[in-house]
Order: C-alpha cells, then sequence, then structure tokens
C-alpha cells in the first residue's frame, strides 16, 4: 500500500493506468493467496486519487492569483523561514503556517492551505482568523493552494482550552532559556521548538546530521514513555495499568508538541514499539508496524511520500529489529543498564535512516554516525530532564528553572560535538540515486557469501573519491570560481591558506565549502562588487572561522536593506568604498589589483530591463595580475559602462575574462577584442530563470577562440598557469569531498 500510494503520489498520471492494470491483476488472482497483497495495492493508489480529486475545487482555481478574503483555521505552529535569494535579491523573512480554509469570499469550504504572512504578525494554533490574500496554486501535494496575506490578519476567535493551556507551558518553558546556544536547544530537544535557535546553529546541526534531534520524533516519546514506565513500576504493579497511564500522559504530550502529521505519526510509531516491548513478542512488534503504517496512510495518504514518514518508519524499524543486537554489543563493554539502552535507540533509529537522508541532501557528513553516538548518553537525560521542567515550570517554577538548568548543562555537550564535527568534510554525490543502488547492491552481495565483489566495488568507489580530491584545484591553483549556483564568486590564491575573494554567491553553505575545499583561513581582502544578493548574499560563509584584513564596496549602498544586512555582518572588520584609479598591491604574492570603475562621481545610464541598471552598473570592476595570470572582473557591469572603461585606456590584455552579468544579453563585444581573453568563466545556476548565459554571446566567444567554461556545466572552475584548467564536474558518476 505505501509503495503504489507514494508511486501516485509522486507521478499522478500513473493512476490512470496502473489502476486499471492492477484491477485486472485483483479479479484474475481473486483465488490466490496474492490477492490480498493486491488488493492493498489497488487501495494505495485509489485513496491517494480520492484525496488528489478532493483537493482539485473548482472556485478555488477561479481565485488562483486573485486578491479574496478569506477564514480559516490554524492548523500549525508557525515556522519563520528566511527570505531566500530569488534572482539578484532577497525577499523578505516571513512566517509559514498551515491552515484549513473555511471561507474564501462568501463561499464555505473546507480545504487545507498554506499561509504566508509577515512576521510583524502573530498567529498561535488553533486561532480562528480571517484576512485579504492572494491565492496561488502550489506545488505542494498536500495542501490546495498557497495563500499570501497582504494586510493585517484579523483574530476571529482564540485557541480552545486545551491549546490555550499548552501554550503556557511552551512560553515558560522557552521563558527558562538565558540566551545561550545551549539554552535554546533545550526546548528543540524536547518539544520540537526551534524559534530560539539561530539559522547558523540549525545549518550547523543539519550539515553534521543531528538536526532530526530537535524534530518530535518517535525517540522523544519513547523516551518520555520509557521513563514513566520505570517510575510507574514502583507505584503500580500490573503492567497493564502502568501502560494505560502511560497512553494517557502521551495523548496530552501530543498537544504540548502540537498535533501534526509528524506528531501523531511519532506517537502512533511509539504505540508499536511499547506494544512490541512490553508484550515481549517481536512478531507482534511487526504486524504492529505495518498496522501502523497502514493505519497512517488511511487517514493521510500523502504521507506515504512525506520524507518525514519514511523517516519516522526506518526509525522505528530500527529500534524494533537493530536495538536489541546494538545493546547486546554495548553490554559487553559498558554495565550500566540505563546507559546501553539511551545509546542503542538513537544508533539503531538513525541507521537505517541514513540511505534517506543521503537522498533527501545529496551529501553524507563522515561526522554523522559518530556524531549521533556521541551525544546519545546526553539524550535521554535532556528529554526527561525537560520533560519535568516543562510541565513543573507553571506549578513550581523555582524546581522548573533547576531542571532546565540540568537539561542546558547535557545539552552544552551536544553544541560541543556539533561544533567540533563541523570541521569534519562531507562527501558531495552528484547523482545520489546511483550510489543509494550501489550501496544496496553492496549489501546484498556482502550478506550473499559474495564479500569479494562487494569490497572491490568500494574499493573502486574510494579510489574515486581519492582520485577527484586530488585533481581538484590542483597544486598550482591561481583562480578559483566556485559553483555557487546563480550568483558569483571567485577565489585568488595568494599563497598560505591566503586568498582574495571577490563576492560571495547568494548560498554561505555553497561558499563556505569551496573555499574549505581550497583550504582557505585568511581573506586579507574581499569585494564586494555590488549589493545584489546573488553577489553579497553569502557573507556569513565567508567570515565564519576566517580572517577578514579589509572589505572593499562599492560606492553606491543600494539596496539599502542588504547593504544594512552586509554591514551587520561585517561589523569590527574594516569597510572601504573605492573608486576607479584607485590599486592595491601583495607585496609577498607580488598581486596587483587596479580599480577600472566606479567612478567617485554618480553617473546615470539607461536602464535596461532586469534586477536594476543603476545597482548592476555601480559593480566595482577591476584587473588583477599575478606573476603567472591576470583577470578581468566586472560584477554586472551593463553595455553602457562596459564601453566607457572599454574606451578609457585603462584595459590591457588579459588571459582570464570572468564574463559580466553571468552571461547575460547586456555585453558590449568590442571589450572582447581589447581583453583578448584567452578563458572566459561564466558564472551561471543551472537552469536559471534568466536564460544565462546569451547565446549569441556565447557564440561571440567561441569565435574569437575564447575557451568557455560554465560554473552550470563543469562545477567548480580552477585555473593555474599556462591556463591549465580543472573542474569538479557535474558527471553522475562523481563523488568528492565538499
Amino acid at each position: 500500500m505505501w509503495l503504489s500510494a507514494a508511486v501516485v503520489g509522486l507521478f499522478p498520471n500513473f493512476k490512470y493506468f496502473l489502476t486499471p492494470f492492477v484491477l485486472l491483476l485483483v479479479i484474475a488472482y481473486r483465488k490466490s493467496t496474492a490477492f490480498i497483497f493486491l488488493l492493498t495495492i489497488l487501495v494505495g493508489i485509489l485513496i491517494v486519487w480520492i484525496k488528489q480529486v478532493s483537493l482539485e475545487n473548482k472556485y478555488l482555481s477561479t481565485q488562483f492569483d486573485n486578491l479574496v478574503e478569506i477564514e480559516a483555521v490554524v492548523r500549525s505552529d508557525p515556522v519563520l523561514r528566511s527570505g531566500q535569494v530569488f534572482g539578484s535579491n532577497r525577499r523578505l523573512d516571513e512566517y509559514s503556517v498551515l491552515i484549513k480554509l473555511t471561507r474564501i469570499n462568501d463561499r464555505k469550504i473546507n480545504l487545507p492551505a498554506r499561509l504566508k504572512y509577515s512576521k510583524q504578525i502573530s498567529l498561535q494554533m488553533d486561532q480562528v482568523i480571517s484576512a485579504k490574500v492572494r491565492l496561488v496554486k502550489t506545488r505542494e501535494t498536500k495542501v490546495a493552494a498557497l495563500a499570501v496575506a497582504k494586510e493585517s490578519i484579523s483574530i476571529l476567535s482564540p485557541p480552545r482550552n486545551l491549546f490555550r493551556f499548552t501554550e503556557v507551558i511552551r512560553n515558560k518553558f522557552r521563558g527558562q532559556a538565558d540566551g545561550s546556544t545551549s539554552s535554546s536547544l533545550v526546548p528543540g530537544l524536547v518539544l520540537g521548538d526551534t524559534s530560539l535557535q539561530s539559522n547558523d546553529f540549525k545549518e550547523q546541526m543539519q550539515k553534521v546530521g543531528l538536526s532530526h534531534l530537535t524534530a518530535v520524533s518517535g525517540a522523544n516519546f519513547v523516551l518520555v514513555a520509557s521513563f514513566l514506565l520505570w517510575c510507574l513500576q514502583f507505584i503500580i504493579k500490573r503492567i497493564k495499568h502502568r501502560l494505560i497511564i502511560v497512553l494517557i500522559v502521551l495523548f496530552l504530550f501530543i498537544f504540548l508538541v502540537r498535533p501534526t502529521p509528524s506528531v501523531l505519526r511519532a506517537a502512533v510509531m511509539t504505540l508499536v514499539i511499547l506494544i512490541a516491548r512490553y508484550r515481549g513478542e517481536s512478531t507482534r512488534g511487526i504486524a504492529s508496524l505495518g498496522a501502523a503504517i497502514t493505519l497512517l496512510i488511511l487517514l493521510d495518504p500523502f504521507q506515504s511520500i512525506d520524507p518525514g514518514f519514511a523517516l519516522s518508519v526506518l526509525a522505528t524499524a530500527g529500534i524494533l529489529f537493530l536495538s536489541p543486537k546494538v545493546e547486546n554489543k554495548f553490554q559487553k563493554i559498558l554495565k550500566p543498564r540505563w546507559l546501553v539502552e539511551a545509546i542503542a535507540i538513537p544508533v539503531s533509529a538513525t541507521i537505517p535512516c541514513l540511505p534517506v537522508i543521503l537522498l533527501l541532501s545529496n551529501e553524507f557528513s563522515i561526522a554523522t554516525i559518530p556524531s549521533n553516538i556521541l551525544v546519545a548518553p546526553v539524550i535521554a537525560p535532556i528529554t526527561v530532564l525537560g520533560f519535568l521542567s516543562a510541565i513543573l515550570t507553571p506549578i513550581i517554577s523555582s524546581v522548573g528553572a533547576i531542571l532546565f538548568a540540568a537539561a542546558s548543562f547535557f545539552a552544552k555537550y551536544i553544541v560541543v560535538v556539533s561544533d567540533a564535527m563541523e570541521k569534519f568534510p562531507s562527501i558531495h554525490f552528484n547523482d545520489t540515486r546511483v550510489y543509494i543502488f550501489i550501496f544496496i547492491l553492496s549489501l546484498a552481495l556482502y550478506f550473499n557469501h559474495q564479500k569479494s565483489i562487494a569490497v572491490i566495488i568500494t574499493a573502486l568507489l574510494l579510489v574515486q573519491l581519492v582520485f577527484t580530491t586530488i585533481s581538484w584545484p590542483g597544486r598550482n591553483w591561481q583562480v578559483v570560481n566556485c559553483d555557487v549556483g546563480q550568483g558569483d564568486a571567485m577565489v585568488v590564491n595568494l599563497g598560505t591558506s591566503s586568498a582574495i575573494v571577490i563576492d560571495t554567491g547568494p548560498d554561505p553553505g555553497a561558499i563556505d565549502n569551496c573555499l574549505r575545499a581550497l583550504n582557505i583561513k585568511t581573506i586579507p581582502l574581499l569585494i564586494l562588487t555590488h549589493f545584489h544578493s546573488d553577489h553579497v548574499g553569502a557573507i556569513s560563509g565567508v567570515v565564519k572561522d576566517r580572517f577578514i584584513g579589509q572589505v572593499w564596496i562599492s560606492n553606491l549602498h543600494q539596496p539599502e536593506s542588504a547593504y544594512e544586512r552586509a554591514m551587520k555582518e561585517l561589523v569590527g572588520i574594516e569597510v572601504k568604498s573605492v573608486t576607479k584609479g584607485e590599486s592595491y598591491l601583495f607585496p609577498e604574492s607580488n598581486v596587483e589589483i587596479k580599480v577600472l570603475w566606479p567612478q567617485s562621481n554618480g553617473v546615470n545610464f539607461k536602464e535596461l530591463p532586469g534586477d536594476g541598471s543603476k545597482i548592476n552598473n555601480s559593480s566595482i570592476s577591476l584587473i588583477l595580475k599575478t606573476n603567472d595570470l591576470s583577470v578581468f572582473a566586472g560584477g554586472d557591469i551593463e553595455p553602457e559602462v562596459q564601453e566607457v572603461i572599454t574606451t578609457s585606456g585603462l584595459l590591457s590584455d588579459v588571459d582570464l575574462l570572468k564574463v559580466s552579468h553571468h552571461g547575460s544579453a547586456y555585453q558590449y563585444v568590442p571589450m572582447l577584442d581589447i581583453l583578448k581573453p584567452e578563458i572566459a568563466i561564466i558564472s551561471v545556476g543551472s537552469e536559471n530563470s534568466y536564460g544565462h548565459p546569451d547565446v549569441e554571446f556565447v557564440n561571440e566567444l567561441e569565435k574569437r577562440s575564447i575557451s568557455v567554461w560554465r560554473t552550470d556545466l563543469s562545477g567548480g572552475i580552477s585555473v593555474a598557469p599556462t591556463n591549465k584548467i580543472r573542474v569538479t564536474g557535474k558527471e553522475w558518476w562523481k563523488i568528492r569531498w565538499g
């Protein structure tokens, strides 16, 4: 059922030919043992089909892209989403929440939707609201539409008593945090509340494979249930009565951590584990897991395509099947039973989830398994202490504060582990699906007494990984253009782990990974050509754990929001606005930079279609020369500025042209005949919405026998003396340290 529901959920059109085919098989094998199996496949297809049809509302579809008035019930806690870089600009931070639409204009309706709204507005789960929104068609399968609030949101009625009561507990519990990273982690570990955590810390936890700790899962419920059962054994003798009390407490715990689909899923999986563990029958656990999967998919068919559902099922299966074996292994090393269980449960839950994590992220940190093993002993005490603190804080605040402080003490250990493990590299896969297949094949061969073949496959993968590590960027690299998607980021080698960086790109993780791969620890000069977010949106990834000597910026401080954000991230670093005529010399490396643009006085040029010609034409443009290589880089300057620079008499031959504006059509072609580069690098995102690079301009480059290299096709590009090019590559079979 799960598999068939997932296939139709991911590929909706498949249902039209799968349904009659499976129906014929059901009829043909109705007296066979295969009948039940085929019937469950058919049910899986049909329930997803019914759910998809239920979201296709004719009236709703007529209101797409219209401004309408809605009434709705808030169905989840608001989540603050950081504004993503789209093109040259960064969108505003905003809240996202699931709602149940009950009215659109004067029409009553009952459909799930997602609401996005300003972070200045405060909403709570279970409130009834009204608002003017723009309805948008969405790709999110579990909702019928996306509603974007254009004005303030009115609260028609407050949450019901149970939700208000649990919100008070959550607020008081959250209020115990003292602002430290460890204290902000406790609400996430206990209640799944990550609102106090910084984005940098969230990214760090995700990178080292610990982000699942702050998502309420079956492990949370199992730990709470285990603690309650242990306490109750001294008061209540019959296990049946203890289980009933635990189930009642867990029911209330659901509302404390919020009755979202993921939490309800975790609760059902916990019930499976409790049945298996405390009835002492592993076969009953298997049957219960199968029943839980069936029940959850019947209640919400779209769970079948939710990665969280797969992770939850695999984690539960790991606890059921792996935990006893892991416990037996650790019992030979560790004596305390509680410590063995504290390690066995998280480790057993993590291992089966690794293929799904790999599929979702396209990379695997070698620190993931060690990190989870290292933090495993403190998960139980943090969960139990945090649970007790949350319950007691509204009643006896002083006791709650002591318990919270104790949980924070243990949480410091997780922060220390996360900080240490972040420095370990990750293995990046260009096509994860291939390597998951190879991994499963190797395991099958290994357990099928074909160990030699499995070892050979593993050895070949390791050789490929070592080769790609050695081959890029090369020992004598001078310039690297990092692969940062639709943005710019160039690195000029000064030797001894030092470099000049020109622009940062939009993604902090991408530029940080690139600089780590290049072993750059010191940046004497960071050049931000202009303040479009695809050039400066990832400053945090550059300054993190690195010394920055000086920062050059354009003399036009627009867009204002991007400029202000950049200045906040550069606090304590010398920042200088540069203009035409200035130069800089690095005597130790014999690197010289000459600034060709912008002029000290503002000049108005024609406004071309796009994200802002005035800002593009304020870009710092320069020629950089080393002993072996010369580079022209001009940010996003457009044809009129390119013409001014070309006719200024300041240009000279260069080896490498960093093509302006991601290779857009806005180019002054005669500039190529003055620069006469041998290599042109275009920093551009794959399948970008702008159509970059322009085909005609690429043809102009190739007509002049200029070797054209693009990050969307080749990945990271390094240039060594005598213009030797090396690339990370984007072939499906490549893996590399990332």
